[in-house]
């Protein structure tokens, strides 16, 4: 490969021909040069300006992420005007910025679960694969398959075409699948610290589950015959019905 020699910052740099300005300050640490459209997976775009440079000769700013190095350039990676433009671009962005970084459904859903994620899964068959996500924030998801007042499906996208995705649907279907709590989950290495816990509700089993995972051993503490607190003993009869496969039998007590 053809090296050149170039200057960014006033620091003379041996390269290599055809890189990028930007790929060339990351590897010699010269600046921490912001990117918004970049990614190293991608071949180069330059769609966002937040990354110019100025680079001498040239009467307006570069995009760093796409433009290749030659021998002889200059660069300069920071100064006002290079600060100005970069902003100026990102406020540009976000003036008409109506998109989501988090899904609607996520934010809406009180225990943050990602629904996004387990109806994409559910859609290619990984029904087991949609379970354990939806466990990485929720440990009783057959549970709220069937009692969750979906605040998710409120605040869903889908509406503004024709009617919200029937998420809680996806959610009972994936849990009721055959083989969805098969094995056993993946936990940290045993830590030798026990964790009491008093009461065997839905807190208290949240709780017990992700000690658990984490490696800790807890120990459930419940005044009951049975453990589930409001989940076995206050969900009404006709709510209960289905409860425990989906086929008819009721939640046995």
């Amino acid at each position: 490969m053809e090296k050149i020699t170039m200057k960014i910052n006033g620091r003379e740099i041996e390269t290599v021909a055809g890189r990028t300005i930007l790929e060339v300050v990351r590897e010699h640490k010269l600046d921490d040069i912001p990117t918004l459209c970049h990614s190293d997976e991608l071949e180069p775009f330059g769609s966002c300006f937040v990354c110019v440079v100025e680079v001498k000769g040239r009467p307006n700013l570069v995009p760093s992420c796409a433009t290749r190095v030659a021998a002889g350039m200059e660069v300069e990676t920071r100064n006002e005007r290079i600060v100005a433009s970069r902003k100026t671009a990102f406020e540009l962005l976000m003036s008409n910025h109506y998109a989501d970084c988090v899904s609607p459904c996520m934010e809406g859903c009180p225990a943050g679960v990602d629904a996004q994620g387990y109806i994409a899964l559910s859609a290619m068959g990984e029904y087991r694969r949609a379970v354990d996500l939806i466990r990485e924030s929720n440990p009783l998801p057959a549970v709220c398959g069937r009692v969750c007042v979906r605040k998710c499906e409120v605040v869903c996208r889908r509406q503004d075409v024709d009617s919200p995705v029937g998420i809680n649907a996806v959610k009972r279907f994936v849990t009721d699948s055959p083989g969805a709590y098969d094995g056993v989950p993946e936990c940290a290495p045993p830590t030798g610290k026990s964790v009491g816990i008093v009461g065997a509700g839905p807190a208290g089993l949240t709780a017990a589950w992700f000690l658990g995972r984490k490696g800790h051993k807890a120990v459930l503490y419940e005044a009951k015959a049975r453990s589930g607190g409001m989940i076995r003993y206050g969900i009404p009869e006709y709510r209960r019905l289905y409860l425990q496969n989906g086929r008819g039998d009721k939640l046995q007590r």
